[in-house]
């Protein structure tokens, strides 16, 4: 899978999130639901094209988690991905990472919360209103 014009944009489902990567603006995200089927099916592309570019990035990158639920397959594929990434921060890429969650959602929270705990990479923790 590749970028055009620097950049992918994969549209949400009913299961599957929508992901943005942008290598211009060095900003990634996922944001919607993570119940595919098979998720390591799924992720496994758009994974190795992130992992792919995010080493020719110079500078910040910014990247934003925001799940509105996440199957137990979609949390062990995350949190390969940031095991990852966090290699990549210790090799020197400048990541941040927001994960976003909707007041009142335990779940979510946790899953941040839990990822913050146990990986050194700036997680920041951002709350947002429920609508």
């Amino acid at each position: 899978m590749e970028l055009v014009d620097n950049k992918l944009s994969v549209e949400a489902t009913d299961d599957t999130p929508s992901i943005i990567i942008d290598g211009n603006k060095r900003f990634v995200r996922f944001e919607g639901p993570s119940f595919p089927e098979n998720a390591v099916e799924f992720y496994t592309p758009y994974i190795d094209t992130l992992l792919s570019v995010i080493p020719t990035w110079k500078g910040e990158i910014k990247m934003e988690f925001e799940f509105s639920i996440l199957s137990s397959a979609s949390n062990k594929v995350v949190y390969e991905l940031l095991v990852r990434l966090e290699n990549l921060h210790a090799a020197g890429a400048d990541i941040h990472i927001d994960w976003i969650y909707e007041t009142y959602d335990e779940d979510m929270f946790d899953e941040g919360s839990g990822y913050k705990e146990c990986l050194k990479i700036p997680i920041e923790l951002i709350e947002r209103p429920s609508e």
